[in-house]
């Protein structure tokens, strides 16, 4: 039996008289009623997190847009394509850096990777090599690297 007389549970029996809360639950976190401010502030939260991924994952179809990729591989992996896009600009900063015709400096880069020479260039250890065949070099204005 409960202290206000009845036969109903009454939580307020629980706590000796001094514990007892002074007040009824704050309806804010009482679970029967909603904050429906929280409610909208978490939908928007949700919105902008949904746009901000959309926004990243367009920005990663578009990267791999410009680099070479194999015709018949499934899509890349962000991290697979952010490694694959740092290799694919070191090469391009190379290419522009070196007093050597292009060509012949990224035939000269391929052929000592390819000999497991010590003083590769960084780009030539990645997946890039095994990608060259399929860079559009007409586009770059280069003769094709084998």
């Amino acid at each position: 039996m409960s202290a206000n007389g009845g036969d109903a549970y009454d939580p307020q029996d629980l706590y000796p008289m001094e514990w007892k809360p002074t007040e009824q639950y704050d309806t804010q976190y009482y679970v029967g009623d909603c904050d429906y401010s929280s409610w909208d502030r978490d939908k928007a939260a949700n919105v902008r997190e949904r746009k901000r991924m959309c926004s990243i994952n367009v920005a990663f179809m578009e990267l791999r847009n410009y680099i070479p990729t194999f015709p018949y591989e499934k899509r890349l992996s962000k991290i697979d394509t952010l490694n694959l896009a740092i290799a694919y600009i070191g090469m391009l900063e190379e290419i522009l850096a070196t007093e050597q015709d292009p060509h012949e400096f990224l035939q000269n880069t391929v052929d000592m990777a390819r000999q497991n020479h010590p003083n590769t260039s960084v780009w030539s250890t990645s997946d890039l090599l095994a990608r060259l065949s399929w860079i559009d070099w007409v586009r770059l204005g280069m003769e094709p690297v084998v």
